[in-house]
């Protein structure tokens, strides 16, 4: 872990969580834990990259994270399942078959949806005889879409009505799947953050990027990189007051018909020191831009793209590089059209860049306190603590 992103500015943000981790075994993926006795508590996981821990090893993501903690912390076994994966959507068409596949998480997939997801792990459970006592998920940022918060003719009306769907009907009707196939569990869902503000690098990557998407729609108009930065800024802002809104009224009506909540909503606060290539970045970004490359240099790797030379600084970048060429690979005995092939070959490129703007070692850490906060107001009384045969305690 390394604390060269960190200032007195946002430390009382972001450096008193890092300190309270440095000191804790949980910041080192120790899960060591001496069971008072009784079944482990089950932890189920889903949703989309985000709460799989897109670039993160499994010890750094905020789902170990707060499993280590909570073991601690109630002296007892937690097993996780994992479900979360990259690209995860909370629902799809039903006609739609994936023309790839892939076990990896890391691999950006539409499918299985978060829907899905649930399906999958109530029949897990229901194999194994047990259920969960917690669940951390999230979802709705794909189903809105990544590239309508980049592209900067996305009009803000559009993007509060898309962010108020996804993030509120669509999280509402998922919630409510949730507490029907798992009733007594403790739910926490979390929120997303900003993606890019005023102190977001200038950087000639995001321009042309913003470019690229920007003229891919035929109605958007020309704009001056100056206007289209500011666009930009204004969008991620949008996104972020929309989705955070949103995603805490679904949880407020889920539990609208209960005494005892058992859905909670975790915001993340990420402060404009914090996005995506600014100062004290809690996101992955590129290697050069955590470096000293001459101008030149950044040149080569911006005329590069594609190529070996451009890497994202995540943790599992070669691993998960090897992923998407055997996911992406070009068929054999079938013979691509042209649009297939490009098609194809987009999908390899954002498979291996997909950490871009996920949360780091150190972001992730803002996830796992945010769920801790939400924890420490339910672990009592959920009974989690008590030496017993249950692990289903909740009233």
């Amino acid at each position: 872990m390394t604390l060269k992103y960190l200032s007195k500015k946002s430390l009382p943000i972001v450096g008193i969580v890092v300190l309270l981790f440095l000191t804790s075994t949980a910041a080192f993926g120790d899960c060591r834990v001496n069971p008072s006795g009784g079944d482990p508590l089950q932890m189920l996981v889903i949703g989309d990259s985000i709460m799989w821990g897109q670039g993160l090893r499994d010890e750094e993501k905020f789902s170990s994270r707060v499993q280590c903690w909570l073991q601690e912390k109630i002296e007892r076994e937690v097993k996780v399942h994992m479900e979360a994966h990259s690209g995860a959507v909370i629902s799809g068409s039903a006609s739609a078959q994936p023309a790839f596949t892939s076990i990896n998480g890391e691999v950006n997939m539409t499918s299985p949806t978060i829907n899905e997801q649930l399906d999958h792990a109530v029949q897990f459970y229901k194999q194994n005889q047990t259920s969960p006592a917690l669940i951390l998920m999230n979802g709705c940022i794909n189903d809105l879409g990544v590239k309508n918060l980049l592209a900067a003719s996305t009009p803000l009306e559009d993007l509060r009505t898309q962010a108020r769907l996804n993030c509120g009907e669509k999280m509402q009707r998922l919630l409510g799947r949730v507490r029907e196939g798992f009733p007594k569990a403790q739910v926490i869902v979390t929120g997303y953050y900003p993606i890019v503000s005023p102190q977001t690098a200038d950087n000639a990557f995001l321009r042309l990027l913003v470019k690229k998407l920007n003229n891919q729609r035929p109605e958007a108009r020309k704009m001056s990189d100056k206007e289209m930065r500011a666009r930009l800024v204004a969008i991620s802002d949008e996104w972020y007051k929309t989705s955070t809104a949103s995603l805490a009224e679904a949880v407020m009506k889920i539990n609208s018909d209960s005494s005892s909540p058992k859905v909670l909503f975790a915001e993340i606060q990420f402060g404009p020191e914090h996005v995506f290539a600014a100062p004290e970045t809690l996101l992955w970004t590129f290697l050069f831009a955590s470096t000293k490359a001459s101008g030149f240099a950044k040149v080569i790797v911006l005329l590069s793209f594609g190529t070996a030379a451009y890497k994202a600084n995540d943790h599992v970048r070669e691993s998960r590089i090897k992923s998407c060429e055997q996911t992406f690979k070009k068929p054999k005995d079938i013979k691509e059209t042209k649009k297939e092939k490009a098609d194809r070959e987009d999908l390899f490129l954002i498979c291996r860049y997909a950490s871009l703007g996920h949360p780091n070692n150190v972001g992730a850490l803002i996830y796992t306190e945010a769920i801790k906060g939400q924890l420490l107001q339910v672990i009592d009384k959920a009974g989690w603590k008590r030496d017993t045969n249950s692990h289903l305690s909740l009233e």
